[in-house]
């Protein structure tokens, strides 16, 4: 069905010579455009972007960008984000890229990614959460923050962020509150584990 849909990237680093050194690196990838931008709240100039998308941006620029990114390009296929570190050790290297990568390894990481697009976007009507996912929200159930979540599944507060937001994306649920009515309907929690009072 959306196989025929065009595969973007949009870079986001302040630097100008970063961007042009990654979009030269990234022509080499499967992506059909690369769009350059020195910070996330420039895609509003780009609200006719359609197709999927791999936004790459530092975790700060994500955190700060990311849902503003979302809701403007609401009527696109999926948006990925990956993580690009400027220190020559990243935290993450499986899951970012960095600038000392090779070339070839940059563009490997970012084929992995433009090329699952094929296998989510067919499934657009299945809001199944992950395993990973499902185990967040038991534990926003229960009330606790990003950061005990994190240390309670050992990931990173930025790795709760992002299943949070996959879990909104996929209920269209947006609150706490939400999010336990729905665990509740969906038999994820048993009602008798949460404080009902945190409901009203």
């Amino acid at each position: 069905m959306n196989n025929g849909q065009t595969k973007s990237i949009v870079l986001i680093c302040k630097s100008d010579v970063i961007l042009t050194g990654l979009t030269e690196v990234l022509k080499g990838s499967l992506a059909d455009e690369i769009i350059q931008l020195h910070r996330g709240d420039e895609i509003i100039d780009y609200p006719e972007m359609t197709g999927n998308i791999l936004v790459i941006a530092t975790t700060e620029e994500i955190e700060k960008s990311g849902g503003f990114i979302r809701q403007i390009l609401s009527d696109t296929g999926t948006i990925q984000f990956l993580n690009i570190y400027l220190e020559a050790n990243s935290p993450h290297p499986n899951s970012s890229v960095n600038i000392f990568d090779s070339p070839a390894l940059i563009c490997y990481k970012v084929n992995e990614i433009l090329n699952s697009f094929a296998v989510i976007q067919p499934r657009d009507t299945d809001t199944e959460l992950t395993k990973r996912e499902i185990e967040v929200l038991k534990l926003l159930t229960k009330g606790y923050s990003n950061k005990e979540i994190a240390d309670q599944l050992f990931v990173s507060t930025h790795t709760v962020i992002s299943h949070r937001k996959n879990i909104s994306e996929k209920t269209g649920i947006k609150s706490a509150s939400g999010m336990t009515m729905y665990a509740i309907l969906k038999k994820i929690i048993d009602v008798s584990e949460i404080d009902t009072a945190d409901l009203i």
